[in-house]
C-alpha cells in the first residue's frame, strides 16, 4: 500500500542552532524518504537561520525554507500548509528534537483511526535533564498530571489531551476546512488550543498517542518566567476571541497564591516531588495570570 504523503512545517524565529538539531532528527525519519517533505517558515529570522537550513537541503531533496516578515508562528504554520502538498501537515517547532519513527507512528495512528482529524503526542525534556533540573521535571509534571498525557491512546474531541504544535498532526484537508491557525495570536501560546477547539466543534475527533518529541529548550528561570508570561498573555487572546471574562479569575489568583499553594500541597503534603512541583506551579500560575490581566 502507497504511503500518504506528509508535509512537516516548521516555523522558525532567530534559533539556527537549535534548529539544526530538529532538522537533522527530520531528514533521518524511517518513513520513506520520497514520501514526506520538510518545510522550514522563517518568520523574519535575523541570524544564520537561511544558511543553517541551506546545509541540509543539500542532503535532503524534500525540503523547503520559505520566508515572511514577522507576523508569529501562527501565521508562518498557514504559510506552511498553503505550501505544503501532503494530505497529512505535521507540525514541530525549532527547538524539538523528533524520535525517528515520528513520522511513521503519526501515519500508523490515522491507519489505525481513519476517522480522526488530527493526531499527536506529548514534549519532554531528554531523559538526562529529568533527572536533575527542576523546570524540565515541572514541564512533565504538568504535561502529565494537570495535562493528562500519560501512556495510553486515547481517542475523542476536545477533551482528548495534548495536540499541541510541537508534536501534532493534522489531515490536511480539515486544516483548509477550518482555516487554518488564526493569526490572531501573533505569540507561541493559544493558536493550537484554539484550532482545536474549532476543528472538535465541527465534530471531529482527534487522537492522542503517547509518543514522545524531546523539548531542547533552555530549562532555566528566566526561560521559565517568560513562557509563564508567554503563555498568560495567550490566554488572554483566547478570552478576547471568545467573550470570556476572567479578571477576576486572574486577580484571585494573584492577591491568594499563598492560599492555593497550601491547597496545592494539602492534596499530598508527605510526597516531597508533589510539594516541589505545587511551588513551581503556583509560581507559573501567579506570573500568567498578571500578564493575562495586563499584558499583550
Amino acid at each position: 500500500m502507497k504511503r500518504p504523503f506528509v508535509s512537516i512545517v516548521i516555523p522558525t524565529y532567530n534559533r539556527a542552532g537549535k534548529l539544526r538539531e530538529t532538522l537533522e532528527s527530520l531528514t533521518s525519519q524511517s518513513y520513506p524518504k520520497n514520501r514526506y517533505e520538510i518545510i522550514v517558515v522563517d518568520d523574519g529570522s535575523t541570524d544564520r537561520t537561511e544558511d543553517a537550513v541551506g546545509g541540509f537541503k543539500r542532503e535532503f531533496r524534500n525540503l523547503k525554507y520559505l520566508r515572511q516578515q514577522n507576523k508569529g508562528p501562527a501565521a508562518a504554520r498557514n504559510f506552511g500548509i498553503k505550501e505544503g502538498r501532503g494530505e497529512i501537515i505535521a507540525f514541530t517547532d525549532d527547538d524539538c528534537i523528533v524520535p525517528k519513527d515520528w513520522v511513521d507512528e503519526l501515519v500508523a495512528a490515522y491507519e489505525r483511526n481513519p476517522e480522526v482529524a488530527g493526531v499527536g503526542g506529548y514534549l519532554e525534556a531528554s531523559g538526562e535533564l529529568l533527572k536533575r533540573n527542576i523546570f524540565a521535571q515541572y514541564e512533565s509534571y504538568e504535561a502529565r498530571v494537570v495535562y493528562g498525557l500519560g501512556d495510553e491512546e486515547l481517542i475523542g474531541g476536545e477533551n482528548v489531551p495534548g495536540m499541541g504544535t510541537a508534536n501534532v498532526s493534522f489531515k490536511k484537508k480539515i486544516l483548509e476546512e477550518v482555516g487554518g491557525f488564526d493569526d490572531f495570536f501573533r505569540i507561541a501560546a493559544g493558536e493550537d488550543m484554539d484550532l482545536k477547539k474549532r476543528i472538535a466543534e465541527r465534530g471531529y475527533k482527534f487522537a492522542y498517542i503517547p509518543l514522545k518529541v524531546t523539548h531542547i529548550q533552555d530549562y532555566d528561570f528566566n526561560r521559565f518566567l517568560k513562557q509563564s508570561w508567554v503563555r498568560g498573555v495567550g490566554s488572554k487572546y483566547f478570552d478576547r476571541k471568545y467573550g470570556r471574562r476572567t479578571a477576576l479569575e486572574s486577580l484571585a489568583k494573584i492577591l491568594f497564591w499563598p492560599a492555593i499553594l497550601i491547597y496545592l500541597i494539602l492534596e499530598s503534603p508527605l510526597d516531597a516531588r508533589h510539594v516541589k512541583m505545587s511551588a513551581v506551579r503556583v509560581v507559573r500560575m501567579f506570573v500568567s495570570s498578571v500578564a493575562r490581566l495586563i499584558g499583550g
